[in-house]
């Protein structure tokens, strides 16, 4: 079967952070890239009101921006880093701190935590610079059509585009990997999570991330710039209804009675949303003309800030294994290369999402010897040296690439 339509190599359907990232990346090597989103990111400037959604960008993360041009854009308008981690149970007294400076490497911080929006937006100012990406401002039909090479997709607007391969970056409800038919493994956790944004009181806090784990879910600030932070307090889907509910001074009482002392105090709650948590991943990364990146192939319990960081790591992998290709002569979509990019970046996501479900059940249950274990554990691992600075090193950078 053939197909008609504006030709490109590679075709992405999604413009958000990880569809972005791969646009630029492909755009740079001299890609003839069509990237597809229907709502192009507004600008972010430093004094803008600040996004509700926000990432963990680890040090592996920032430096991919770099490379593709946006960090600058991001480190120019607000990104708050942070130099320490913390982790805790909510029913005992063991602690656990990571520090940048135990990497040893001159490391003066673990991440940055930064909105999304101006992730996005600063990815797609740097496709400014890359003459082969042609934007669509479009939404994609319910149509793939396969051809000998590549694929045709088909725009609400009446346009074709096709590529020598499609990719699907269009979130965890992806209608492209809906449409090629490919299952989905869905993890429910039976758990929401209530996010908010607060000014807080005491802004020498920002230097730290941490976490708490209680009996009903974790507990997490991630520091903004200035007197801010983001919250998330996972719980019980009836109570994070009731939360979301609240009006804005009651909801900032219910986070000062339940957050620990650490959290410091807090001026006003100025937004929140609520949103139930689900782990999936697809049986297969590829169909015929098809690969699927970020949320599309995966989506893992956010509570360590990774799900990002994959995305961006199937990027970067993708972007790597598909120029290695062209310089062997194979075509984008020769199922041998998407095969490559399939094990390589499985092995990755289907370790982080087991670890995350593994850390959950281990913080959250409360039967014996559980408890006691957690302590235990909690601190040998603050004096295991050359094991903590492995799970440092793990979150910062993540495990080799390629």
């Amino acid at each position: 079967m053939s197909c008609s339509g504006i030709p490109h190599d590679v075709v992405i359907v999604g413009g958000g952070m990880v569809g972005a990232a791969l646009a630029a990346d492909l755009g740079q090597r001299g890609w003839r890239i069509g990237l597809v989103e229907a709502a192009p990111p507004q600008p972010i400037e430093p004094d803008s009101a600040y996004r509700l959604r926000v990432s963990a960008l680890n040090r592996r993360a920032a430096d991919y921006l770099d490379r593709l041009g946006a960090w600058h854009r991001i480190a120019a308008t607000r990104a708050c880093p942070y130099d320490r981690l913390g982790v805790w149970d909510g029913n005992g007294r063991a602690r656990l701190t990571f520090h940048a400076e135990e990497l040893r490497d001159g490391a003066r911080y673990l991440g940055h935590i930064v909105e999304n929006e101006l992730v996005q937006g600063a990815l797609w100012a740097a496709l400014d610079a890359c003459p082969t990406v042609v934007r669509y401002a479009s939404r994609y039909a319910s149509r793939l059509s396969p051809s000998p090479f590549g694929a045709c997709i088909h725009l609400e607007d009446g346009r074709s585009l096709h590529g020598n391969l499609i990719v699907a970056a269009d979130g965890a409800h992806s209608r492209l990997r809906q449409t090629a038919g490919i299952p989905l493994q869905v993890r429910d956790y039976r758990q929401s999570a209530v996010v908010a944004q607060v000014r807080t009181r005491t802004p020498q806090q920002q230097s730290i991330t941490w976490q708490r784990f209680t009996a009903e879910g974790p507990q997490a600030f991630l520091p903004l710039v200035g007197p801010r932070a983001s919250l998330v307090w996972y719980t019980t889907p009836d109570r994070a209804r009731h939360l979301a509910e609240l009006p804005a001074e009651q909801l900032r009482e219910a986070f000062e009675a339940a957050f620990p002392a650490e959290l410091g105090g807090l001026e006003a709650v100025e937004q929140r949303a609520s949103f139930p948590i689900r782990a999936q991943h697809a049986h297969a990364y590829a169909g015929p003309g098809l690969v699927l990146v970020g949320d599309a192939a995966h989506t893992i319990h956010p509570l360590a800030g990774q799900g990002v960081n994959l995305g961006f790591r199937d990027a970067e992998a993708l972007g790597r294994l598909l120029a290695e290709a062209t310089a062997r002569g194979q075509a984008p979509d020769d199922p041998t290369v998407l095969s490559a990019y399939a094990r390589e970046r499985r092995r990755d996501n289907q370790l982080m999402q087991s670890s995350m479900t593994a850390i959950r059940a281990g913080f959250e249950s409360q039967r014996w010897p559980l408890p006691a274990l957690r302590q235990c554990g909690l601190r040998l691992a603050r004096h295991a040296g050359p094991a903590k600075r492995l799970a440092l090193r793990y979150a910062s950078e993540g495990p080799p690439l390629g």
